[in-house]
């Protein structure tokens, strides 16, 4: 047999080859080694990772565990303040009205009242329209000159004192107007000034129509839609019913046009701390609940004529209260044709006759922290001594009627606006001399 030799040529491509495989293994070692490299840095950096967020996330969760433990200390220790704070008002109330029902020339009783208050200044601010207060102002001076003022104070004038009745209850005189004894709740907001007011508008309407309107209007559409009127920080009844002659108010109570949507589950009364949350959600809407389907918003209005005050007052301008103004008052008008100033019988006599002829009328007067606790009897503030050191608020009720004790001392009867829950039922009676100490307000207004 004849053996082959190889060529030159396949002996090279055979090289050849070899060289390229062995290059091959190179590379491939190469880059296995770079990727087991990489991997191995990848898995620390992996190990890594986990670690970092570990302690990052055991920070946090210790960060958080202080920070709600140093919550709940506040809590707890804003609870423990709070208790003690409770507990040392209540324990300041309940000798107060210890004091009222073991006093010897007490003429009332008390029963504790735990949503009673401690003077306390919450700093409540309210905001003047100077421009809508001087016009307001301007109209109240054009009523008190109108003929329909003129008529009505005529009719007071001509009315014999001697007629009057020792005592008296408009809810008796006029039993067709079932407003009269109708107990409002002003609930989370300092809206004394619009329930009074309003409340005296709806009888006046009432006894003004002779019985035939008996709608009770809407405090709700007056203290979210009248600028000037007021807020849940306060106002003034005056106000509002110069309001009722230019603006008009709709109808309220629970099925009106313009319910009264407040919370009322705060207390007996609720305290002013609340009226912020009132406040807040105080807005004017124009249009009647989806219920009432009688009229709508503008045709449910109703309307006054004029609108005064029986005793005199001043009417603050200014934002600051440097800037205020004198209204023109039914009491005014009469010192003007007596001979001498007219003594504080002689003013009671004028409100009684206004109450007789023409229907409640709003009264203001300083609560002091013993009158939250009234159950019965007329109210006078007790201890008298320096008792002007224990008013809460000013506050503004509907007055009704007057009457006298045993030993011949007069007193006031009126609705408060705290609901039935409070005091004789939520009415109350009241001795006329701290009212005329004061020299307060009684506003009205006419059809």
């Amino acid at each position: 047999m004849v053996r082959r030799r190889r060529s030159v040529s396949s002996l090279s491509k055979t090289a050849g080859h070899a060289l390229k495989n062995e290059s091959l293994d190179k590379l491939m070692k190469g880059h296995t080694a770079e990727e087991i490299r990489r991997n191995q840095n990848t898995n620390n950096n992996q190990q890594k990772f986990p670690k970092k967020f570990l302690w990052i996330f055991v920070g946090l969760f210790i960060i958080l565990v202080i920070a709600s433990a140093l919550a709940l200390a506040g809590l707890y220790y804003k609870y423990v303040m709070n208790k003690r704070e409770i507990l040392t008002r209540d324990s300041y109330l309940k000798h107060l009205v210890s004091q009222v029902n073991q006093g010897k020339d007490v003429r009332w009783k008390a029963k504790f009242n735990k949503f009673g208050e401690k003077v306390t200044n919450y700093n409540y601010k309210t905001v003047r329209n100077s421009t809508a207060v001087k016009e307001y102002l301007e109209y109240l001076e054009k009523f008190f000159k109108s003929d329909r003022m003129k008529q009505h104070l005529q009719m007071l004038e001509d009315f014999p004192e001697s007629q009057l009745p020792k005592e008296f209850d408009a809810r008796i005189k006029w039993p067709n107007c079932p407003t009269i004894s109708t107990i409002i709740n002003q609930g989370n907001c300092g809206s004394c000034f619009s329930a009074s007011s309003v409340s005296v508008i709806s009888d006046r309407a009432c006894i003004g129509s002779n019985g035939t309107y008996q709608s009770l209007l809407s405090m709700e559409d007056v203290l979210s839609c009248c600028k000037v009127c007021g807020s849940c920080y306060g106002g003034d009844p005056l106000k509002v019913l110069v309001y009722w002659v230019l603006e008009g108010i709709v109808t309220g109570g629970r099925d009106g046009c313009r319910p009264y949507g407040m919370d009322i589950s705060c207390g007996v009364p609720c305290s002013p701390s609340t009226y912020v949350e009132g406040e807040y959600r105080r807005s004017c809407i124009r249009s009647c609940q989806n219920i009432y389907y009688k009229n709508e918003y503008e045709e449910d209005k109703h309307f006054g004529s004029i609108a005064y005050t029986l005793v005199s007052r001043s009417m603050t301008i200014s934002q600051n209260g440097d800037e205020r103004a004198i209204v023109p008052s039914v009491v005014e008008y009469f010192n003007k044709s007596s001979p001498s100033p007219l003594t504080s019988e002689e003013v009671r006599t004028i409100i009684k006759k206004e109450l007789y002829l023409a229907g409640p009328t709003t009264m203001a007067f300083p609560v002091t922290e013993e009158f939250l606790h009234y159950s019965s009897g007329i109210f006078h503030p007790y201890p008298e001594e320096n008792f002007s050191k224990r008013i809460i608020y000013w506050h503004v009720v509907k007055l009704i009627g007057w009457g006298t004790d045993p030993s011949g001392k007069h007193y006031w009867l009126a609705l408060n606006s705290f609901g039935n829950y409070w005091g004789d039922n939520g009415v109350f009676k009241i001795d006329t001399t701290l009212i005329e100490r004061f020299g307060l307000e009684y506003e009205a207004g006419l059809l």
